[in-house]
Formats: structure tokens, C-alpha cells, sequence
């Protein structure tokens, strides 16, 4: 058995046929339920994990359906993966807790977006000090091309935050695939 570096996160990803678009954002709170409430879901939800949710995955959106797969990511962060249609990033202003932080992360159609952080009610740019462990660790030169580095080094990123990497059993964490209805949010 090999061991993978532990910043070669975007291969699993690629692996399971992900790699199309990614659109994943990581809250402070204490439960992912309550994130699910928070994000206006419809009440029928499906207990799954990342695994079993892919069947839902679709790389190119197409209508307004926001389906999302929300888990627990590590004590006191939940992971929300957005499975089809575009995240509702306006519901940052929304779920995190009063003092609490949320980052969101996307890439799609060969672009990734400078990651988006929210702190205690205020948008703000990423501190550079969240950059500094990745950087010095070397978790932008992990990957099979530029895309690969650049996602390691911002997945690096969110895993030192949150305090958790991606590896096999995140996509084996239990969680809630939910609808989010259209007009739930704004689009804008």
C-alpha cells in the first residue's frame, strides 16, 4: 500500500470524476443539520454520503436546481458540497454563527475563483497568514497539473482552517443531500 502525500487532495476528486466543477463551502457550526435548516432546504432530504450523492453530481448546471450534500468537517465546521446547480454564496451572510467564519471555494470551466471568506458578519479578503502554512509546506507544487497545484494549495488552505484534509473517508462522512428551492436565496 502507498501512502499519498497529504496535499494531493484534488486526485481524489479526479478520481471519482468530480474534477468538472468544484463548488464546496466550509462553515463554523456545531451541527449540519441546523446548517441544512439555515440553507432553506426543502424538508425531504436524503441521509447519504459524498459516495452516494455523485449519482446527483452534474458538472455543467443546467436549470436552477441547488442540490447540496452537507456533513460535518471537523469539530465545529461543516462541509457543503454543492452536487448540482450553483451554491447559494449569499447564504454565508446567513449561516454562520454571530462571530463565526465561512470560506467558499469554486472551480469551473478551467477557472478558479479567488476563494471567498466570511468573518463574523463582514465579507473580508483571506488573511495572508492562512497562506502561510501551505505555502511553506509546499502544497501548490502537489499535482498532476497547474489546476491540480493551485486547488492542493487552497484545499491545503481549508484543511489547516478547519482542521481536516481531504481524504477517502471525507467522501464517507454521513451527511444530508438537500434541495435548495429556487428564489431560497438571492441570486445576486
Amino acid at each position: 500500500m502507498t501512502s499519498r502525500n497529504k496535499f494531493d487532495q484534488w486526485s481524489y476528486f479526479e478520481e471519482r470524476g468530480l474534477e468538472d466543477r468544484f463548488e464546496c463551502a466550509w462553515v463554523e457550526a456545531p451541527d449540519y443539520r441546523a446548517v441544512v435548516t439555515a440553507l432553506r432546504a426543502e424538508e425531504e432530504t436524503v441521509a447519504c454520503d459524498l459516495n452516494q450523492a455523485q449519482r446527483w453530481y452534474r458538472s455543467y448546471p443546467k436549470g436552477d436546481a441547488q442540490v447540496m450534500w452537507v456533513a460535518e468537517q471537523g469539530p465545529g465546521w461543516v462541509k457543503m458540497f454543492t452536487v448540482s446547480g450553483l451554491f447559494p454564496w449569499r447564504a454565508l451572510e446567513s449561516l454562520p454563527q454571530p462571530g463565526c467564519r465561512a470560506y467558499h471555494l469554486l472551480y469551473f470551466a478551467g477557472e478558479i475563483d479567488e476563494p471567498i471568506y466570511f468573518n463574523g458578519g463582514e465579507w473580508e479578503d483571506i488573511p495572508e497568514d492562512h497562506w502561510d502554512r501551505p505555502r511553506q509546506e509546499g502544497a501548490g507544487l502537489v499535482g498532476s497539473s497547474g489546476i491540480a497545484q493551485e486547488m492542493n494549495f487552497y484545499l491545503a488552505a481549508m484543511g489547516y482552517m478547519t482542521g481536516r484534509f481531504i481524504d477517502d473517508t471525507w467522501f464517507t462522512t454521513p451527511g444530508l443531500l438537500c434541495r435548495i428551492p429556487e428564489g431560497a436565496w438571492p441570486c445576486g
